[in-house]
């Protein structure tokens, strides 16, 4: 009678532990072709909780819901919209693919987050001697360009002119600004430094390596002859595209043993690189990146105010943020990459607010972290 208890016993541990291997044993995998997908439990994840978190975040968006949205956890789909391979502009989430070429180029020697823009364009040094890529990529250039950025402005003489150069906004790294001109006059002088678009820099160093396949980078103006990919906006990808990029920043730069991007980078890039407690009065001050800011990524770093970003989420989460809600999230300590996009609009109580809510409700769904 003992022995067949034990047996019993043993074979109950066997099954409590198979299953608990199921969701905790699972390797990290990359997609070759395309991506393996497995039920949310086989990865630690409650279905129900999950489409509870879903369900509000829908509420929240605009028409387009949940239809581009694609969850990755481990490098295993277990959720994805109807609409993942719908291509179109990710706005400013672009920003986060302009610093990896930043990153790319740093990690080669070609420059540094500490080359000074006058270095690259002599034009620079009357306005700008001290600026430097950092300051471009972290939002605390204080660079302006002539004209108006005001998307809503009605003006009868439309003179916005990104690469013309203009009085600064204020001295570098003392203020910060969401200012679209200075992140386009930083791809700018990335183009002219590298004389290659920063497309073809990201396609030979890490689109082809994650297949990425198809998409567009559409150029504005071009410097010494070479097309100027808008290092604020225009790209042009899917939601399972943006989340081959998000899944190599949450292998810190590593793709399925290739090293496409070193760790130093990454690890700097998502971490606060906006020590001012002064944002600049604009007319976007009232996007503030002080404490929660790196290198053209969003992270839930502790702002002036003593609160976090986001309080309720995952303090290592990262994220690239564009217009109308096209959004690419990476947490780390969840192995997981989120993506949301859309053309809806931005929600209506504000992204950190939506989504710490969201977030707080997909901790829920985890049954193993």
């Amino acid at each position: 009678m003992k022995l067949k208890t034990l047996t019993i016993l043993c074979i109950a541990f066997l099954l409590v532990s198979c299953s608990e291997g199921k969701k905790e044993g699972l390797p990290m995998v990359f997609p070759t072709g395309g991506w393996e997908e497995r039920s949310p439990e086989t990865l630690g994840i409650n279905s129900q909780k999950l489409q509870e978190a879903l369900d509000y975040l829908a509420s929240e968006s605009g028409e387009d819901g949940l239809e581009e949205v694609f969850i990755v956890r481990k490098g295993y789909v277990i959720y994805k919209g109807d609409s993942i391979y719908k291509k179109h502009n990710i706005y400013s989430s672009s920003k986060s693919f302009t610093s990896t070429v930043l990153g790319i180029l740093t990690d080669q020697g070609l420059l540094s987050e500490d080359t000074y823009a006058r270095e690259i364009d002599t034009a620079m040094a009357d306005l700008y001697p001290k600026v430097q890529l950092k300051h471009f990529s972290s939002m605390t250039s204080g660079y302006s360009g002539k004209g108006s950025t005001r998307w809503n402005e009605v003006s009868e003489d439309w003179s916005w002119t990104p690469y013309a150069i203009d009085t600064p906004l204020f001295a570098p790294g003392t203020e910060y600004a969401y200012w679209d001109e200075a992140q386009m006059m930083f791809g700018r002088l990335l183009t002219m430094h590298a004389g290659k678009t920063l497309k073809s820099i990201f396609d030979e160093n890490i689109g082809h390596a994650i297949g990425m396949g198809e998409y567009k980078w559409n150029p504005e103006q071009e410097v010494n002859g070479v097309e100027i990919n808008n290092g604020c906006t225009n790209v042009m990808i899917n939601a399972e595209q943006l989340a081959r990029f998000g899944h190599l920043y949450l292998n810190e730069g590593n793709w399925d043993g290739r090293q496409l991007l070193s760790k130093e980078w990454v690890k700097k890039a998502t971490q606060n690189q906006v020590f001012t407690d002064i944002v600049a009065d604009t007319d976007r001050s009232h996007v503030d990146g002080r404490g929660c800011y790196g290198y053209n990524w969003w992270v839930n770093g502790m702002m002036p105010t003593g609160k976090y970003h986001m309080p309720d989420a995952p303090k290592s989460l990262y994220y690239a943020s564009g217009l109308h809600n096209n959004m690419c999230f990476v947490i780390p300590e969840w192995d997981m990459v989120f993506v949301r996009r859309g053309e809806d609009g931005n929600p209506a109580k504000g992204k950190p607010f939506v989504y710490n809510e969201f977030f707080k409700r997909m901790d829920l769904a985890l049954e193993n972290r």
